[in-house]
């Protein structure tokens, strides 16, 4: 069985996304872009901890397996912070999706 999502937490879910095609992907904003990120997984985790069931926290957590990890990673460079940032809210905005 799949979770349904509340059309309370269907809104919000909805405001993030647009939150974050207005933060952009600077390494500024990053923290703001968390913030968003753990709201998102804290309303997905409402619902139930089984990934089979919440296909929503099972797409916000291969995000923060794959993408979200890298932007952890110490770079030389900032283009490079920025770069695996870009892929991490555009991998986020996918599974708001």
């Amino acid at each position: 069985m799949i979770t349904s999502i509340s059309k309370v937490h269907r809104v919000r879910l909805t405001e993030i996304r647009k939150s974050l095609q207005a933060l952009g992907c600077k390494e500024a904003q990053f923290l703001k872009i968390e913030l968003l990120f753990f709201e998102a997984l804290d309303i997905s985790r409402n619902y139930t901890d089984d990934l089979d069931d919440n296909t929503l926290l099972a797409a916000l957590k291969n995000v923060q397996n794959d993408q979200y990890q890298k932007t952890k990673i110490a770079t030389r460079k900032a283009s490079e912070r920025e770069s695996s940032i870009r892929r991490f809210v555009v991998s986020f905005r996918k599974a708001l999706s």
